[in-house]
């Protein structure tokens, strides 16, 4: 789940706890100046954000020259700044990925009467309102840190995420009241909020006991994975045309992975989709439940949905059928090679949006025809679809 407002409260955490936003004059092609945080680089697009953490694009092109070297240098006046990421489009799709040797945790600050506890693995930063233990910060520092890595090595393009004084990140609470204060929607087990991914100890597997929140090993929570992928995702990707089916399927994709400690291993061939999306999931992970037998609104409808409709009523069936294209333009399409949804992606990259930015998943034909590709796919692992129902 994506949730566009930031919250005062959530701005307070952030600046409370150390993390304060880097800002900057920068001047346009024209001369004329801005004040604004850089986010990052996505493609050819800057990425800055506001006061009142409104987040906006501009092309690179459009900044001054001296502002266009700063930013592809990486200059060291920024401290903040996340530097462009080369592009990962030609590596064959990953059969595994694993996380080489431990990661290294560590405390940066404990303080038990203003309730803020921040703590750092390479990528990450975790800063919560109640102490975690060694083994708790070990465990899911370890699933961020594959996590990140997964989306690495991902021939999407997908970069290292969002971040702010070289970590992403995650802010933890105590209990579901404070997560929904700081703007977590209630009955969620995670959410994604401009660039900044909040969670309830819960959701982590953890539980409260006399020394701070440990592990739980009975708790496993696949939603978790998704609003971190959201978090790793270029803001490009979140654009009309693939915010929804794209931008929640990766999401799933990714979540669904069958994970075990530092280890995660892609379901190239659509047994794990099919199972989570048909029924309940296998090792009790859950699933959309929605049958072998789907209805769907018509493809070019589907893809260019609203989000705000593509969350509504429908959410349930909308990210089970997101899953399946997902899987359908990862794994099966052009014999599993990916070339119409990179040459997609490519397209979001470079600014296209909405139904423009849908052309190369046509492959030169037709709505209809890809509609009756994809059902054909599917219908070969079990799976009838039927579109425009």
């Amino acid at each position: 789940m994506i949730k566009h407002s930031l919250g005062i409260t959530l701005v307070g955490i952030l600046l409370t706890a150390g993390v304060p936003a880097m800002g900057r004059t920068w001047t346009n092609a024209q001369g004329r100046t801005f004040e604004a945080e850089f986010v990052r680089l996505d493609g050819a697009n800057v990425i800055f954000q506001v006061p009142g953490s409104r987040t906006f694009a501009t092309p690179l092109v459009d900044l001054s020259v001296g502002d266009q070297m700063v930013l592809k240098k990486g200059a060291g006046t920024l401290a903040g700044l996340t530097p462009a990421v080369a592009s990962t489009f030609n590596r064959a799709w990953p059969r595994e990925v694993r996380l080489d040797g431990p990661v290294a945790c560590k405390v940066v600050s404990e303080d038990r009467r203003t309730r803020k506890f921040v703590y750092e693995s390479p990528a990450y930063r975790f800063t919560c309102d109640a102490r975690v233990t060694d083994d708790a910060l070990r465990n899911f520092s370890v699933m961020f840190e594959t996590i990140r890595k997964y989306a690495q090595n991902m021939p999407l393009s997908l970069g290292g995420g969002r971040e702010r004084l070289g970590k992403l990140d995650v802010l933890l609470f105590a209990s579901a009241a404070d997560y929904a204060k700081a703007g977590g929607p209630a009955g969620t087990a995670g959410c994604f909020v401009n660039g900044v991914v909040l969670v309830p100890m819960d959701s982590l597997g953890l539980k409260e006991g006399g020394t701070g929140f440990s592990l739980d090993s009975t708790k496993h929570n696949i939603v978790l994975v998704h609003e971190l992928v959201h978090q790793l995702t270029p803001d490009a990707y979140m654009s009309p045309g693939a915010l929804g089916w794209f931008s929640e399927g990766l999401a799933e994709y990714m979540a669904i992975t069958p994970y075990n400690w530092g280890y995660f291993k892609p379901d190239i061939h659509g047994s794990v989709v099919k199972s989570y999306v048909t029924g309940t999931g296998a090792n009790g992970l859950g699933g959309r439940a929605l049958g072998t037998n789907l209805t769907v609104p018509r493809l070019r409808n589907f893809l260019l949905m609203p989000y705000g409709q593509f969350m509504g009523a429908n959410g349930n069936y909308n990210y089970g059928m997101g899953l399946l294209l997902t899987h359908y333009f990862f794994h099966m399409e052009g014999g599993g090679k990916a070339f119409r949804i990179t040459q997609f992606l490519k397209g979001l990259e470079a600014g296209q949006r909405g139904e423009a930015s849908l052309a190369p998943l046509l492959g030169g034909g037709s709505y209809e025809k890809l509609e009756g590709e994809i059902t054909a796919a599917w219908a070969r692992l079990g799976v009838q679809i039927r579109f425009g129902g």
